[in-house]
């Protein structure tokens, strides 16, 4: 059953520190709703995520991806999603470029897919958005630098970096539209902040409805870290495949 853009925003504000900690360093998860089949929106099966998929904050399997209007930081232009990528498919993370330790894996799933469309292409079917939630140090010129840091391929014109204005709205558009929590940590060089975060990865169809969300854990040390079930481009990559391939 689909959930409202409320339920979600109701389950963020219970989350404390200790609820984030949590959602860090939980599991790797590939998968969507509580349930075992597809909708009349989607055309990939749902996967069992073990629990009780509408208590969780992101959206999952069925959801339409919730609608939030945010500038492209290397144009000059406002994207709204998910209409702005209707017809194509939709690979999206939430991001913040000076992470050393979470965000350079979301990315490297979402350029791992990237690759993976050029040369066999279908690059133009396939849209990859990363949204930050640092727009103070995240600008144009750090996108550029972190875009060829990760081999990303901006000149095929279906990668975007996605800024909000600015901290407020970033939380209002990562936090409290998609669920995606993260929490600003306070050294004693401000200017060398970070933060603690989950790590969300969205596959979305050309009508803009989630396919699966995939959830990464953190690489925290602890029992958790030892599992096996990390979540790669691979994964993804071959979801998009059957997703394709039903769409058509």
């Amino acid at each position: 059953m689909t959930r409202s853009p409320l339920s979600r925003r109701s389950v963020l504000g219970t989350i404390g520190a200790g609820t984030l900690a949590s959602l860090a360093g939980c599991s790797n998860i590939l998968g969507g709703s509580g349930g075992s089949a597809s909708d009349g929106n989607t055309y990939l099966d749902a996967k069992d995520w073990g629990g009780n998929a509408d208590a969780l904050p992101f959206p999952t399997h069925g959801d339409k991806v919730p609608s939030a209007s945010v500038p492209a930081a290397l144009a000059d232009e406002t994207r709204s999603i998910p209409d702005d990528y209707a017809g194509q498919d939709l690979v999206m993370t939430f991001i913040y470029t000076y992470c050393q330790t979470m965000c350079p894996r979301l990315t490297a799933i979402l350029e791992g897919v990237q690759d993976h469309a050029i040369e066999n292409d279908y690059a133009d079917s396939v849209a990859f958005a990363e949204i930050t939630f640092d727009p103070a140090r995240d600008d144009a010129e750090r996108f550029r630098e972190y875009a060829e840091s990760y081999n990303v391929d901006l000149d095929t014109g279906t990668w975007e970096y996605l800024r909000p204005e600015n901290k407020q709205r970033a939380k209002e558009v990562v936090q409290e539209t998609y669920g995606v929590s993260f929490t600003k940590t306070t050294p004693q060089n401000m200017d060398m902040y970070m933060f603690a975060h989950s790590g969300v990865v969205l596959l979305a169809n050309k009508q803009g409805y989630v396919e699966r969300t995939y959830k990464l854990s953190a690489a925290s040390g602890g029992s958790e870290s030892t599992q096996s079930d990390t979540v790669t481009w691979r994964d993804v990559q071959s979801d998009l495949a059957t997703l394709r391939e039903r769409e058509e």
